[in-house]
């Protein structure tokens, strides 16, 4: 009897240790790998017409890029895409500034489209893509009239980090921004998993994402950020998106101390605000106001 107790009660102490590792150790790591995949694939297409194809390298991995030149009097423009997604889903916002003369770069960022990299890190460590963009302007001439930057849900987080102290950004357009790295994770852990703030598990798998991509979670807050920023800023909420919802892209226009604009776009889900008829409306009135 002894011996047979013993042997259940081994038996239990080992399935304890299998489910604690599972819900510990694997499903942390799992979820830090769907917050840090990739999204590359399929060759790179030729450029659009009126634009060229520019290589910009970001902490040696190499970006697509595409670039149309317009009048040197005028800021130029990056305009940055979301998770998941690619420069070429973007031309249509960038029309609205080749129209008014702009240059405009459009950038794959690391780990998207045609560009290098294994990991993606929601804006974090994609923040150096635009300002390698950046750079490249500058470097080539184009930005000596300033910059102007337009980012969507990741990619306005990381215009968002890479606009803060820099003095010759003019002004900054951002879509569905998220406030900081650790809210974003609970608030979809939460809004696509039911799982509640507390538990555990949220916290190991930011820390297994931050192992496994080299960033730090903390440094990625476009609230602090907007603090930093002096450039005129509009921020645009999509009115029927669950994910960055009004509160939350609130705490980041509250943070700005320039001069601000939030819209709401209604009727469309995430970055879905250039179907809403008041899009284009909405931005040329912001870049004209303010000089742009």
């Amino acid at each position: 009897m002894r011996s047979w107790g013993k042997t259940r009660g081994s038996r239990m102490l080992l399935r304890l240790a299998l489910y604690g590792g599972a819900l510990f150790v694997g499903i942390p790591l799992a979820f830090a790998h769907v917050m840090t995949r990739s999204y590359r694939g399929g060759s790179a297409s030729r450029p659009a017409l009126g634009y060229e194809a520019v290589a910009l390298v970001s902490d040696e991995l190499k970006l697509r890029a595409w670039v149309a030149k317009g009048d040197r009097a005028k800021p130029a423009a990056i305009v940055v895409h979301g998770l998941g997604d690619n420069l070429e889903s973007y031309l249509d916002h960038a029309r609205i500034f080749r129209e008014r003369g702009n240059t405009v770069l459009l950038v794959d960022l690391r780990g998207h489209g045609a560009s290098e990299g294994n990991h993606t890190t929601l804006g974090g460590l994609e923040s150096r893509d635009v300002r390698v963009a950046m750079d490249h302007l500058r470097k080539q001439g184009l930005a000596s009239a300033g910059i102007i930057l337009m980012g969507h849900s990741m990619g306005s987080v990381a215009v968002l980090l890479a606009a803060a102290d820099q003095t010759d950004v003019r002004g900054v357009l951002v879509e569905a921004p998220y406030d900081t790295y650790r809210n974003t994770i609970a608030h979809h852990a939460r809004l696509l998993y039911g799982l509640p703030g507390w538990v555990p598990i949220i916290p190991l798998a930011i820390r297994a994402a931050e192992w496994k991509a080299g960033f730090s979670a903390d440094s990625i807050d476009a609230v602090d950020a907007a603090r930093r920023i002096h450039a005129p800023l509009l921020a645009i909420v999509d009115g029927d998106d669950p994910r960055m919802t009004e509160p939350i892209v609130r705490r980041v226009v509250d943070a700005h101390p320039g001069p601000k604009q939030l819209w709401v776009a209604s009727g469309v889900d995430h970055v879905g605000a250039i179907f809403n008829p008041d899009h284009k409306k909405t931005v040329t009135g912001f870049l004209n106001q303010h000089g742009l």
